[in-house]
């Protein structure tokens, strides 16, 4: 079974655009995309809905779900307060898990453990978190 992983931090506003997240928060991000500036491809909507700042683990998609959460957590060292403030302002923060099972011989490592103070740092910053798992077989 092949296992891709991915950990990223994911903020989302309606009032502020993903230039000011990063002002705000001190900290750039890996992608980020304005709300409404392209159409979807079915509904033909203008997309997304917020502004999307977000900030990836930087590491292979092999990478266990537990180092890839420490590398972003890292990557967000004394900004908690600051997300916080924005969670508290309206915004959602959220730390992002997603994982794909495919058939094949690859393996990665596989389940999670969030220690308490990443728990806390999340709790710091008002921020939920969301795990996907898909079965691609």
């Amino acid at each position: 079974m092949i296992v891709e992983q991915q950990v990223y931090f994911m903020i989302q506003s309606d009032e502020l655009d993903p230039e000011q997240i990063t002002q705000y928060v001190g900290v750039e991000p890996t992608r980020s995309e304005a709300k409404e500036t392209r159409r979807g491809r079915k509904s033909g909507r203008l997309i997304p809905p917020r502004h999307d700042w977000m900030l990836d683990s930087g590491l292979a998609d092999t990478t266990s779900l537990n180092e890839q959460a420490e590398a972003v957590m890292n990557q967000l060292a004394g900004a908690w307060d600051r997300i916080g403030e924005l969670s508290a302002g309206g915004a959602a923060a959220t730390l992002v898990m997603l994982r794909s099972f495919e058939p094949g011989e690859r393996s990665s490592p596989r389940g999670l453990v969030l220690d308490e103070e990443a728990i806390g740092f999340l709790h710091r910053a008002g921020a939920d978190l969301w795990i996907d798992e898909y079965d691609l077989s």
